[in-house]
């Protein structure tokens, strides 16, 4: 178990500052009572105390409801690591950590959208030299077996591979694995991703439901691609993670949600060049041509390549009588040019009168999704010099492609949204009524994630609560052919987890005018032991998100910072940053030793680290999450900092049981973060219960309760059947019947149950 002094060393003997357990983990799906350890506070002593020992086994008043978490399956314990594999790919694990008369109760559940299903049952391993077909498929003697069996090729594209951010079959087309975000608007709860559509999720039994707009409401990645051949049946939809919703402005109405629907073009090596050939009128004559010969209609106004649209979906109320709509604005800057993403944008905010896209430093690379088919040929041949090759190409193809240096905001004004400017559906011919201008505001460095308060004094001033990052892109890993900076620790056995940040980053605040796009007022925070890697954040919710709450603006915001150390810094990315010319901290004056993961409360009034944590080296913290006291709040405490925060730690195994994970949930007073974790979450060390091993979480929310909205077995079984044959049978009837065999017998049922993986690998693997 974990070491009962709570300013413990790592249980490796290795001393490690980051835990080997971030790149391990479960996908067992079920649930745990967990056990309890408190922190005796009252005379801040360090001793952790179990539950058992004291007078009352539960947990503190005023902590409620269920903190939802989701973070990504790394890597299947059944299969060795596929080349390109980075720590944020893989199937979405759902973390429900419940807080029910007085115990913690965690339930777990993979995200199983239609192509969760049909990746295994087309998938193989591949040795180190050789194909080595594996029968996930009960199409024994028949045409899909056979086709894995005797078409090496054809079952190798038509198999779903790693790579970055992304897992692809270059037959089926993208998985949707749905394990960043959340959004709660009034009467749903979704699960979000940035290259998928979003999917309602039950927060009783955690299924899916169904997803937000069809297959034929959305735009692909390269919607020219996808009409002209109809290569994909998985369509890469390009969102932003980070949906918004208002319940102010929705609260009677009609339940809805914004986000966005875009394409950056191609974003990798000489992207400039590509992308200026997909924008050119002489590609879009080209595409004329070959839609003439294949007597298909040509809309004179679709869009070919880059394009960037907002997006407003509109829940069915069946009481009301109403369908669900999807409608789409064309963004365009003040001098009519089309709004064009440069890396992503992974997240929105949303204002009284405003809602805010920010262009930050995520991107998606296509040639980090499509270089690791490469590398799999690699292995389809007995060949011995497969490591010089493969070094030649992540040089050629993953060369390390730096963030701006800068952030793109894009302001759109609500009023315009139903001032004449009417949405359109995808199939509709747009016109001058479906363009919205935004206004462009630039921000002098990069953007982790921002949000902004929800009022607008004067009508029309935005205040933006930013987190900046230098020298970092968290989608860049550590991969088989990096190597270390001479004399620096690197870890080479953290093979897929993201690099580590180079540079010191800050917290900001911004005024900005929403109807000119200028800044009026900016501060900076930058502190040399807590504000390196800033990646998530935390707050009491705002009023445009719970109808309970009444705060307009953001008083206190909890920022996690990953820290600094050089185990997680290759010599590639060293070198990307190291002559950065706007670099905070000299490359020759970065730290010898290791600056730790902090958790810090920012006054935003006063613009002040106003109370921190740091946490002990070997540990990995991810995941922090807000939950407000039920109890009524004291006069002297701010109700922003009147509750819980919760976050999700990675430890490395006690050397006793190494065998088994052991990590943990914490949880701090808000009020109070320097008086360390009040409560340490684990699963019990019993031998016969299942480990706690976390994935990589992401982002969290919160509900007070789970069952206000239940649907039946029956309700959820017909809005999945309805839902996946709507988008997938249109597209599969193009098929061959191999394709066809795998939705009918395969996708379409199996996702309608929500098999359970472990039942599903029972039906695709039968014993004999």
């Amino acid at each position: 178990m974990v070491n009962k002094d709570f300013s413990f060393t790592p249980n490796s003997s290795e001393n490690y500052h980051i835990p080997k357990s971030v790149i391990k983990t479960s996908r067992y799906e079920g649930c745990w009572e967990l056990e309890i350890r408190q922190q005796e506070n009252k005379d801040k002593q360090d001793k952790i105390v179990p539950l058992a020992e004291l007078p009352l086994a539960e947990l503190p008043l005023g902590l409620h409801g269920y903190a939802f978490i989701v973070g990504a399956l790394f890597q299947s314990e059944k299969k060795p690591q596929e080349d390109g594999t980075q720590l944020y790919t893989g199937d979405g694990m759902v973390y429900r950590l419940g807080f029910e008369d007085g115990k913690a109760i965690l339930k777990t559940r993979i995200a199983k959208t239609p192509c969760y299903y049909a990746d295994p049952a087309t998938q193989f391993y591949l040795g180190d030299y050789a194909i080595e077909p594996i029968p996930f498929t009960p199409f024994k003697n028949k045409i899909l077996s056979y086709f894995v069996k005797k078409y090496k090729c054809f079952s190798y594209f038509s198999a779903f591979r790693n790579g970055g951010p992304s897992r692809y079959s270059i037959v089926l087309g993208s998985r949707n694995q749905l394990n960043t975000a959340f959004l709660k608007t009034r009467d749903h709860l979704l699960l979000t991703m940035d290259a998928g559509r979003a999917y309602q999720l039950d927060p009783d039994s955690m299924e899916l439901l169904e997803p937000v707009g069809s297959t034929e409401e959305w735009c692909g990645i390269f919607p020219v691609i996808s009409r002209l051949t109809w290569i994909n049946i998985f369509e890469t939809y390009i969102s932003s993670a980070h949906y918004v919703t208002d319940l102010n402005s929705s609260n009677g109405k009609q339940d809805e949600l914004f986000t966005t629907n875009y394409s950056t073009g191609y974003n990798g090596k000489f992207k400039k060049n590509v992308n200026w050939v997909l924008d050119s009128n002489c590609f879009r004559k080209v595409v004329k041509s070959f839609y003439a010969l294949l007597q298909i209609e040509f809309n004179p106004k679709q869009e070919l390549g880059r394009f960037t649209h907002l997006i407003r979906y509109r829940f069915a109320n069946e009481q009301k009588g109403l369908q669900p709509t999807m409608e789409r604005w064309r963004l365009v800057l003040p001098d009519g040019e089309p709004v064009l993403v440069d890396q992503s944008l992974h997240q929105l905010a949303i204002t009284e009168k405003y809602i805010i896209l920010a262009d930050i430093a995520f991107k998606i690379e296509f040639s980090q999704i499509f270089t690791p088919f490469l590398f799999g040929f690699l292995r389809l041949w007995k060949f011995n010099k497969t490591h010089s090759l493969g070094t030649w190409i992540y040089a050629v193809f993953l060369q390390a492609i730096k963030p701006l240096p800068f952030a793109n905001l894009y302001i759109v004004n609500r009023q315009d949204l139903d001032r004449g400017n009417l949405g359109y559906s995808i199939e509709d011919l747009p016109d001058s009524r479906t363009t919205i201008k935004v206004k462009n505001v630039r921000l002098p460095r990069e953007i982790s994630h921002f949000t902004a308060d929800y009022s607008n004094p004067e009508n029309k001033k935005i205040t933006l609560h930013v987190g900046h990052v230098n020298g970092w892109d968290v989608t860049e890993w550590i991969t088989h052919y990096d190597k270390s900076v001479p004399g620096k620790p690197f870890r080479e056995d953290l093979e897929g987890m993201m690099v580590g940040s180079t540079d010191l980053g800050s917290l900001g605040r911004y005024v900005i005018d929403g109807e000119t796009g200028k800044i009026e007022s900016s501060k900076t925070v930058q502190d040399i032991q807590s504000t390196w890697a800033l990646s998530l954040y935390t707050h009491r919710e705002l009023n445009r998100d719970s109808l309970q709450e009444t705060a307009q603006e953001v008083k206190n915001i909890y920022w996690l910072s990953l820290g600094f150390t050089w185990e997680l810094i290759p010599q590639r990315i060293y070198d990307a940053y190291k002559a950065d010319p706007r670099r905070v901290v000299p490359v020759e004056k970065l730290p010898e030793e290791n600056k730790p993961i902090t958790l810090l409360r920012l006054d935003t009034q006063q613009m002040e680290i106003v109370d921190s944590y740091h946490f002990p080296s070997g540990t990995y913290v991810s995941s922090t999450q807000f939950i407000p006291s039920s109890l009524p709040c004291p006069e002297d405490i701010d109700e922003s900092i009147h509750g819980f925060i919760v976050c999700a730690v990675m430890l490395d195994p006690d050397p006793s049981q190494s065998h088994r994970a052991t990590d943990e949930f914490w949880i701090f007073h808000a009020d109070d973060l320097k008086n360390k974790p009040i409560y340490r979450l684990s699963a019990s060390s019993d031998s016969n219960k299942k480990p706690l091993n976390l994935a990589m979480t992401i982002h969290s929310t919160w509900l007070p309760d789970i069952r206000q909205q239940q649907y039946s077995v029956e309700e959820r079984h017909h809005k999945r059947e309805e839902s996946v044959k709507k988008d997938y049978q249109h597209l599969i009837e193009k098929k061959g019947k191999a394709v066809q065999e795998l939705f009918n017998v395969i996708v379409f049922p199996e996702f309608t149950k929500q098999t359970l993986e472990e039942k599903f690998e029972e039906f695709l693997l039968p014993k004999d």
